[in-house]
């Protein structure tokens, strides 16, 4: 990705080596840094690309590379109220990550809790010198629902597998995989999906795996399975390099426009992930498959017998074309290394002419642990 006026990445190096950049992070959402940001700021700092990152969490507490200043802010999804406030008294050039449509159409009704934070997110993004987003629907959907144009100021920073593929799987009867990060509704159309991956199942007498969150309907389509409700990161990575699988991403294409809009913004991260770990798979038939570069099987539609069909093709050429993926220059474009040079393009595009400060004093544990308290509660009572 190229950006005018923008340092080439020799530049961008060079200019690290004579006085590296120092990074503070605004972390929002543990997770999401963990997958999506902190991995690439890890690799900058072992390459010496950058000279250091700190992390202030949401309640202002700060660890990692103190210093006294820094040269680039980076904020993601939806900033606590202490860290928007610090950026708009700072007022610092900073960059917003943003990998999911969290910000409703302006005729949604909301809470005043997500009201709150939707003026947050639309705040960033009017305010940030630059937005990145891991994908073009996504961003485009965003200046749709703000109302303003985002223009030269936004940019793909597209989700990664990983650096090194594994060793090539070997032939054997594959168990199906479906990762769900989120509560898959149990809509019509998602059943007949599940359906057709049942169907499957038994047809290659095997089982599958589900790993995340699903609804009670959805497991019930499953006979023989196993649900993994979570894994953290390093384990689930390590799960995918270790396991024989074919992955199965279905996704709802049938939901009201604006409960829609929410998956068809969604990335294409399964497919760079399973692809990177030899993971070959088939995919929904909405936009973050359809329209991704990436290799992907898709399902002609969520009914049964697409997705029965699709999943037999893939396992025929089992293993051998999970294998394939992993060496396709598409997915070798999205390694860490790769993403991360990326990124150091656009924190070196937005470095602060002077470095900014950081000073604050954390939230006491015992006021959030009320605050927490005081929303379930809330919860509770206005179920």
């Amino acid at each position: 990705m190229i950006y005018t006026g923008a340092p080439l990445l020799s530049n961008v190096s060079r200019m690290s080596r004579e006085k590296p950049l120092r990074v503070l992070f605004l972390q929002s959402d543990p997770l999401t840094a963990e997958t999506r940001i902190r991995p690439l700021l890890d690799r900058l700092r072992s390459e010496s690309h950058i000279g250091g990152y700190a992390v202030v969490d949401r309640d202002m507490a700060i660890s990692g590379d103190l210093a006294g200043y820094y040269d680039a802010i980076l904020a993601h999804r939806n900033p606590s109220t202490r860290q928007l406030a610090w950026l708009r008294t700072a007022s610092p050039r900073f960059v917003y990550d943003i990998d999911d449509l969290l910000l409703p159409s302006p005729a949604a009704k909301l809470t005043a809790r997500r009201a709150a934070e939707s003026e947050s997110i639309a705040w960033c993004l009017i305010n940030s010198h630059c937005v990145i987003a891991p994908s073009r629907r996504l961003i485009a959907t965003l200046e749709s629902r703000l109302g303003a144009e985002l223009g030269g100021r936004s940019s793909p920073l597209f989700n990664f597998g990983v650096e090194i593929p594994p060793p090539l799987k070997k032939a054997a009867r594959p168990r199906l995989l479906w990762v769900s990060s989120a509560l898959m509704p149990a809509q019509d159309d998602m059943i007949a999906a599940c359906e057709g991956i049942a169907a499957a199942a038994r047809g290659l007498e095997t089982d599958i795996v589900l790993v995340g969150r699903f609804a009670p309907a959805v497991l019930a389509q499953f006979g023989r399975r196993e649900h993994i409700p979570w894994l953290p990161p390093a384990q689930y990575r390590d799960f995918l390099a270790r396991s024989a699988f074919v992955a199965v991403a279905p996704l709802p294409a049938g939901m009201p426009p604006e409960e829609q809009a929410f998956f068809d913004c969604k990335s294409d991260i399964k497919a760079a992930e399973f692809g990177s770990n030899r993971i070959d798979g088939v995919y929904a038939p909405i936009p973050p498959y359809t329209e991704s570069d990436l290799p992907c099987c898709i399902a002609e539609a969520n009914t049964a017998q697409a997705w029965q069909e699709a999943i037999l093709r893939v396992a025929q050429r089992f293993p051998v074309g999970g294998n394939d993926l992993a060496e396709h220059p598409a997915i070798a474009a999205r390694r860490p290394s790769v993403i991360a040079q990326e990124l150091m393009t656009l924190l070196t595009k937005c470095r602060n002419p002077k470095p900014v400060g950081f000073r604050a004093v954390p939230t006491p544990a015992i006021f959030r642990a009320t605050e927490r308290a005081f929303r379930k509660l809330r919860s509770r009572l206005f179920r």
